[in-house]
């Protein structure tokens, strides 16, 4: 069983019990939950973040980095084995022992630690920084649904037919949006590979949150650092969908996940849109962000 684990449940007594119960048990680590571990006091922050993994080095998984993985192409099999670094998740052991002597005093591990840290800090700052528009994003979002709909969300209750199409319509604008934006991408995805893909899940997920959003009358007073977290709990959302699941103490997030795994579902068993509607939106896409 291998799962995906956000930053909150890394120290979790939980974690060594879902660990120690079976050897095949396995965590599965993606570059997000690296950042948030080195972000601040790196050294001592990544000692406290890893002390449960490094008693169990062999049974974690560590996953290539997210933009390495949006450009991954396929269906489902072989798409989450091709997803894994070999290599680092091979040399986890070794790097625990590494840590092990950065806390002693190597004085060039810890400098390592400490720019990797200085990494993680800027990525997420930008991050942040980036949120600035969101809560305009979510008010002009939030019109393409009546008040009936916005109310149906807010209390949870079924959708109708129509809101989902509204939902349907709108993660592929933002699936579309997305691969415009990659630099590494430069070939449009065959609608039948669409819901195996990590940026269609993400943003995917990433919807789920700005629905959550909307259901509690926008995002206007909210801290950008708030807003970040969200978009870095969608991450583990999407990568938890290929996985079995995903460890975290966070309600919103285990949310996210679930909701993302069953809509994901629906996507797969029905017939994919049509391979020109992706690429025009994709392109519509692309002449959007040239214009912004």
């Amino acid at each position: 069983m291998r799962k995906i684990v956000d930053r909150n449940y890394l120290q979790s007594p939980e974690l060594r019990n879902y660990l120690a119960a079976w050897r095949k048990h396995r965590v599965v680590l993606t570059d997000y939950v690296a950042m948030e571990a080195f972000k601040g006091d790196a050294l001592a922050n990544i000692a406290s973040a890893t002390e449960i993994l490094r008693e169990f080095p062999k049974q974690v998984i560590v996953l290539k980095s997210t933009s390495s993985i949006a450009t991954l192409k396929g269906r489902r099999y072989g798409f989450t084995r091709r997803m894994i670094d070999r290599d680092q998740t091979r040399g986890f052991p070794e790097w625990c022992w590494h840590l092990a002597r950065a806390l002693a005093g190597d004085k060039n591990l810890r400098r390592q630690i400490v720019e990797n840290g200085q990494e993680a800090d800027t990525h997420l700052t930008r991050m942040r920084d980036d949120q600035q528009n969101y809560a305009e994003n979510l008010d002009a979002m939030a019109k393409n649904f009546s008040e009936a709909e916005l109310k149906t969300l807010r209390k949870h209750e079924p959708i109708s037919d129509e809101t989902f199409g509204k939902i349907q319509s709108h993660v592929l604008e933002m699936t579309a949006f997305l691969f415009a934006a990659h630099p590494g991408i430069t070939e449009l995805p065959p609608a039948r590979e669409l819901p195996y893909r990590f940026i269609f899940r993400y943003a995917m997920a990433g919807y789920l949150v700005a629905l959550r959003w909307m259901s509690v009358g926008g995002a206007t007073n909210v801290k950008p650092e708030k807003i970040r977290n969200d978009i870095v709990d969608c991450t583990y959302a999407a990568y938890a969908t290929y996985f079995q699941g995903l460890l975290s103490d966070d309600a919103g997030a285990n949310e996210i996940y679930a909701d993302a795994k069953f809509l994901i579902g629906l996507f797969v068993a029905t017939p994919p849109p049509a391979d020109h509607v992706i690429k025009r939106l994709i392109r519509n896409s692309a002449l959007s962000s040239a214009d912004a």
